[in-house]
């Protein structure tokens, strides 16, 4: 798969604060799951966005439900996005590595027709879901 930011559409996120319960949702579910879910678009690209601060965020959902309703709510935005998953040891190994913290984010359980959520560095995504094991 092929990182690519989708369609160079900014996002606009809420403030921290509005997206903590669904990053702490995401790190219960994804601690008892062990899955992490993400979308692609077609050609096997990753679905990323492009942030204001010159970042790109990569989000991650704790289920495929999840993106399904966002498909719903935004289908202009992800209406192409299909959601993937992987075993949680594989995101560590295969997805940490292509999201290094200078320029990369994890966009959390993003939810709303605004996607709004929190953008955290992966280290802590993994710091923050090994917690509740």
């Amino acid at each position: 798969m092929r990182s690519k930011p989708a369609a160079n559409a900014v996002v606009r996120r809420q403030r921290v604060s509005s997206g903590v319960p669904q990053a702490n949702k995401f790190y219960e579910e994804v601690a008892e799951t062990k899955v992490v879910w993400f979308g692609v678009l077609p050609g096997e690209i990753l679905l990323e966005f492009d942030l204001k601060d010159k970042k790109v965020s990569f989000p991650v959902w704790s289920s495929k439900t999840r993106i399904e309703r966002l498909k719903k709510l935004n289908p202009e935005l992800l209406g192409k996005v299909e959601p993937r998953s992987v075993v949680w040891g594989q995101f560590k190994e295969h997805f940490l590595p292509i999201l290094p913290p200078e320029t990369k984010v994890v966009g959390v359980n993003l939810s709303g027709k605004n996607l709004t959520g929190i953008d955290i560095p992966a280290s802590l995504l993994v710091k923050q879901v090994e917690a509740f094991w």
